[in-house]
């Protein structure tokens, strides 16, 4: 009997089983590794996230060399390589917000993290600027284009015309000499060109006249009269999808206003208080409590006359205005003449 109840308490469960000691002695141990497994992703994300970053910056930087900055092609070039490296910067950010969400007491993680989310903002803003001005460029230099080509036509008609009026308008030679002289670009005349008739010479240079003009007709026909429109325009419109889909997202991964998460957060809170319309005591007070919050992100001077209203400026309590000085600067309380009153109490000497 006295067997049986003392097996009792060890089948119910009085000693501990070496199951659970043993389960106790694995889990730290599974925290541990995953703990280290943490940090081994943090570390590869931050690598990945400074290779990505730099690498595409430094792509940027690179393609604006030679600078043109009158030339439209090379605009066009700069813009074209912003829009091709924006995507591996913005999985350079997205790399960096998830080695600061691995390590989150990490401090200069973090401060990278908010320096690359206040440059985000800028390029949020910079890629949404890419898209009227890609358009704009393209279609000033379609028209720069058109208008060169037809330049270039235009003078060489004119040219033509006049050697072949100084041809025929010519009377002896030293006279086509001078013809020929006052025209810009006109061909010289042969070195034999005294030695044979003058009518012959101008036979010669009818002939090489209407062989070059029916050159120059050829090549005019067989030039396009200026790029083509479609395969322009579908240019343009890729890279115009890409840089809004750039802009959205760095303005995911930037810096919040008005203490938001990011600043798409905070451009869609705008768009709501837009729409809603609110009323103008409450309007006031959203505005109060927006200049609150960028007094404390830019520590500004506290003032006593700043405060938030909870109702509008026409129903609000008005204070009378008081002029306060400080204590240490009243002199007529602390008055010099005044001598310092002695304590009652006695010095007790002790002796040494």
């Amino acid at each position: 009997m006295s067997s049986a109840e003392g097996s009792a308490p060890a089948a119910i469960g009085g000693e501990q089983k070496p199951e659970s000691g043993v389960r106790a002695a694995v889990a730290p141990e599974k925290a541990r590794i995953a703990l280290s497994q943490a940090d081994r992703l943090a570390h590869l994300a931050s690598g990945g996230a400074t290779t990505f970053l730099i690498g595409g910056v430094a792509a940027v930087v690179l393609s604006l060399f030679p600078l043109r900055l009158a030339d439209s092609q090379w605009q066009l070039r700069v813009l074209a390589n912003l829009v091709a490296n924006g995507s591996w910067i913005l999985l350079g950010l997205v790399l960096l917000h998830l080695a600061c969400m691995l390590q989150p007491r990490n401090a200069p993680l973090n401060q990278r993290l908010m320096l690359w989310r206040r440059l985000a903002a800028l390029a949020a803003a910079g890629y949404l600027l890419i898209v009227p001005l890609q358009v704009a460029i393209t279609w000033i230099g379609v028209d720069a284009s058109r208008n060169t080509r037809e330049r270039v036509i235009s003078n060489s008609e004119t040219q033509l015309k006049s050697y072949r009026d100084a041809l025929m308008g010519a009377a002896n030679l030293t006279d086509l000499k001078g013809r020929l002289g006052a025209i810009p670009g006109a061909p010289p005349l042969p070195e034999q060109a005294s030695l044979i008739p003058y009518d012959v010479v101008r036979e010669r240079l009818l002939r090489q006249l209407e062989q070059a003009e029916t050159r120059f007709r050829q090549q005019v026909q067989t030039v396009r009269p200026g790029p083509n429109i479609l395969e322009l325009g579908r240019q343009t419109a890729r890279g115009a999808v890409a840089s809004l889909m750039l802009a959205l997202g760095f303005a995911s991964g930037a810096e919040g206003l008005f203490g938001q998460a990011s600043l798409l957060e905070s451009l869609k809170l705008l768009a709501r208080k837009a729409k809603s319309k609110p009323a103008k005591g409450n309007r006031l007070k959203g505005l109060r409590n927006q200049w609150q919050w960028l007094k404390q992100r830019l520590s500004l001077p506290k003032r006593s006359s700043i405060r938030t209203i909870s109702r509008p400026r026409s129903q609000a309590r008005r204070r009378p205005l008081v002029l306060k000085i400080p204590r240490q600067w009243q002199i007529w309380r602390k008055p010099f003449w005044r001598k310092k009153k002695k304590s009652s109490r006695q010095r007790i000497r002790v002796p040494r």
